[in-house]
């Protein structure tokens, strides 16, 4: 009896998925994720990434995704790099999706697409002379990105997706010392922002 109670509801779970899979095909939707995000450079530790976005479709399996995204990366001083302190970073990012494998329960899908980064960088702690006060800016910049998702249909109105992304970008960054005596000396200086991002989340179908 358990059996059989146990097998209608696998059967059910299947067909609620096929159902809402093959409804799935050619909506646009509303997205909203979580993830996290792991930097490339040593002196920087990845945080939380959240973000939000619409996705429209424009061929059977092409579709256009806009989003917005933001996360905090944590870094320690390293030489000729940023010191101790929180770097936000905002990209507004287009991609375009194209799902390459498709079945009654899931669709596949490869990804590529641009980003504009607004970064902001709050400074820490750090050493210096009385006289003399250190503060860093990391400019805004374009990037490119790209990476491998899934989506699971969970009702012919929601989604559950997964994405695996790299993005690959350095960005021109300053180092600005204030001597009270001698005035602002700037040293250039680059930041490295190249990260594999790890993120899921739901995909609400008009």
């Amino acid at each position: 009896m358990r059996r059989r109670r146990a097998a209608t509801i696998v059967i059910a779970a299947w067909a609620w998925c096929a159902a809402g899979a093959s409804a799935y095909d050619n909506r646009a939707g509303f997205l909203a994720h979580a993830g996290f995000g792991f930097p490339e450079e040593n002196n920087l530790r990845g945080g939380l990434e959240t973000g939000v976005g619409l996705i429209l479709p424009i061929l059977p399996r092409l579709s256009l995704a806009a989003e917005y995204i933001a996360w905090k990366d944590t870094s320690r001083t390293s030489y000729g790099k940023l010191y101790d302190g929180t770097l936000s970073l905002a990209p507004i990012q287009a991609s375009l999706q194209y799902e390459f494998y498709e079945n009654m329960y899931f669709t596949a899908y490869a990804l590529g697409g641009v980003s504009y980064i607004v970064s902001h960088f709050r400074i820490g702690s750090y050493l210096a002379a009385p006289d003399v006060t250190i503060n860093q800016k990391v400019n805004n910049g374009f990037a490119l990105f790209g990476g491998l998702g899934a989506n699971l249909a969970l009702s012919k109105m929601v989604a559950f997706y997964i994405e695996a992304s790299y993005m690959r970008r350095s960005l021109p960054a300053q180092t600005i010392l204030h001597d009270s005596t001698r005035g602002d000396t700037e040293i250039p200086i680059t930041a490295n922002l190249r990260h594999v991002f790890l993120k899921m989340g739901l995909k609400f179908l008009f």
